[in-house]
């Protein structure tokens, strides 16, 4: 399936990193390869929404990469999204153990009218600190959006996102070089989903994604 995870411990807590992969031809798959989940101190602060009920509206839009953790292409008269089925095996390759944690995805496949490079890295020395790196160049489009996702608390400090749990807090610092916004997305439950979105206008680049994580109230 491609999925790589992470499990440490920060304190008495865990931290649980996991990588969405692919499988050469899987169908019936979300547009979700290079996406990420988040786990820590017992809550989800990167989230992947799953699926609803068939009969729902919200199915299709559920699947798509928008709804995941994902950099998109944008500034394109339709919403751009990869294949389905992806015709290669989508792998991260990496390693880890109890205190550190690295991986690194070429993610380029599926995504070929939109994406002439797309490679994606986590870098996590400790369990309390994480780097995403997302390196890319585009054949259309004239943006890219990095996508987090989540049912936390968010607040807006700058450049910095800053998601309050109950008991854990994850601050997300973007690069200055871009604008972020917030955005309320619907789901099935009660709660709605939170989309942090950062823009960066080009079309090649790299953007870098410092996340720190602790327990405690927010410092903002």
């Amino acid at each position: 399936m491609g999925l790589m995870a992470s499990v440490r411990k920060l304190g008495g807590d865990r931290v649980k990193l996991l990588l969405l992969g692919n499988k050469a031809g899987a169908g019936h798959a979300h547009e979700d390869k290079g996406s990420f989940v988040l786990e820590f101190a017992g809550e989800t602060f990167a989230m992947d929404p799953g699926i609803c009920d068939y009969a729902n509206a919200l199915v299709h839009a559920l699947k798509s990469c928008e709804r995941h953790n994902m950099l998109v292409p944008s500034g394109l008269p339709e919403q751009a999204r990869p294949a389905n089925p992806i015709p290669r095996d989508v792998k991260p390759a990496g390693q880890g153990d109890e205190r550190s944690f690295q991986a690194r995805m070429d993610l380029a496949a599926g995504w070929e009218p939109y994406y002439k490079t797309w490679a994606r890295s986590w870098e996590s020395p400790a369990p309390d600190r994480l780097t995403i790196r997302d390196e890319y160049e585009l054949l259309r489009g004239n943006a890219v959006e990095f996508y987090w996702q989540t049912q936390q608390t968010v607040a807006v400090q700058g450049c910095t996102v800053i998601l309050t749990g109950r008991r854990g807090v994850v601050e997300i610092e973007f690069p200055a070089d871009g604008t972020i916004r917030v955005e309320e997305l619907p789901l099935a439950g009660d709660h709605p989903q939170r989309r942090i979105a950062f823009r960066r206008e080009g079309t090649r680049g790299s953007i870098v994604v410092q996340v720190r994580l602790r327990i405690g109230v927010s410092i903002f």
